[in-house]
């Protein structure tokens, strides 16, 4: 069955906002708000009726290698050795040529090809992109459990069960 427009608008604008319901718990991980959250659901409590909240978020950069030229020779050669198996796969089924050597041919001719275009392109963009390769991620300092009111003494008791045992 179709969602009508106006229930759709009303999950959209709940999806867009902070969930409402009383903070069950409060953890410093990630993994152990899942777990609480997981316990939750064990235990009978509906998932709408759960949320995480991370709190104080922050951008963390992690470095995770070393960019510079030895790195982007290696990078483009292998995307050019790429680029020139596919020509010489095309060469072969083809039939231009009925031995295996347009393949090795392919492959050598478009790893050198490939580095020097990514070489020139690496030199040419250097003052504008860093010298290392990162991910960025965003982490919350501490993470809540909001559960909805109605659900409120249900959940607290099946925290404080898995909390004694």
């Amino acid at each position: 069955m179709a969602q009508s427009g106006g229930s759709r608008r009303a999950q959209a604008a709940q999806w867009q906002s902070l969930p409402s319901g009383d903070d069950i718990a409060s953890f410093p991980s990630y993994q152990e708000a899942k777990d609480a959250v997981g316990r939750l659901l064990e235990g009978g409590v509906p998932p709408k009726a759960l949320a995480i909240v991370g709190d104080d978020l922050a951008s963390v950069e992690r470095i995770t290698a070393r960019y510079g030229y030895g790195r982007a020779a290696l990078s483009s050669a292998l995307t050019g050795s790429w680029l020139g198996l596919f020509v010489g796969l095309i060469v072969v089924t083809l039939g231009i040529d009925a031995t295996l050597a347009p393949l090795a041919a392919g492959i050598v001719i478009g790893a050198g090809g490939g580095m020097i275009v990514g070489m020139l392109l690496f030199t040419a963009q250097r003052q504008n992109r860093p010298t290392f390769r990162s991910m960025q991620q965003v982490i919350a300092k501490t993470y809540r459990v909001v559960v909805d009111y109605e659900h409120h003494g249900k959940a607290r008791r099946l925290l404080d069960q898995a909390d004694s045992s």
